[in-house]
């Protein structure tokens, strides 16, 4: 019998996930970090947009930063709340025995990963006005997303998928604003 391509892909996202969370579990300075880097990084680059605006005080950077937020707004409410109405994945800690390191709703998706979403959507967004901080966001956003494969909240895959969507809002959040730009003015 030949595997199929999603037999392949759920077999290498079950492997990576084995392996990333069990990196959990073992040292409690560790876990602290895994925890603190899956949580709160998230909030540290939303906070970050509003640094990023008083910086430099230009109305460029204030309709960017607006921008990353509807692009995070638009990927976490609405094409994920599409997503998850139609497809539905148990988190890992639900599907069997895992390292969790974080409390969450066993009732809620797993895929695609909100926190992952939200991230690189305000990423992407930057890569527009600001490669450096686009840069900065996105190693936050990487490493912040494996934590949460670590810490038993999410699989891989529903961290490719949060990228995806992302980019995916980030894009459409850009056509949004260029279009109201260009419409003002």
């Amino acid at each position: 019998m030949i595997p199929t391509l999603s037999v392949s892909f759920v077999d290498l996202d079950y492997r990576i996930f084995t392996f990333l969370n069990g990196l959990g579990g073992h040292s409690q300075v560790w876990d602290f970090i895994y925890v603190a880097l899956a949580e709160y990084v998230m909030f540290l680059m939303i906070g970050g947009l509003a640094l990023f605006v008083v910086l430099k005080k230009e109305n460029k950077r204030w309709i960017v930063s607006l921008q990353a937020l509807t692009a995070a707004f638009i990927g976490r409410a609405l094409i994920i709340s599409l997503i998850r109405a139609f497809f539905f994945r148990a988190r890992p800690f639900v599907d069997g025995v895992v390292t969790q390191l974080v409390a969450h709703n066993p009732a809620e998706a797993s895929f695609p990963s909100g926190h992952t979403t939200v991230m690189f959507a305000i990423a992407f967004s930057l890569f527009y006005v600001n490669k450096k901080w686009a840069i900065i966001y996105l190693i936050l956003a990487t490493v912040s997303a494996i934590s949460r494969v670590i810490v038993g909240v999410h699989f891989p895959m529903d961290i490719a998928g949060g990228i995806l969507v992302g980019l995916l809002s980030a894009l459409i959040s850009k056509a949004v604003f260029d279009f109201w730009i260009k419409r003002r003015g």
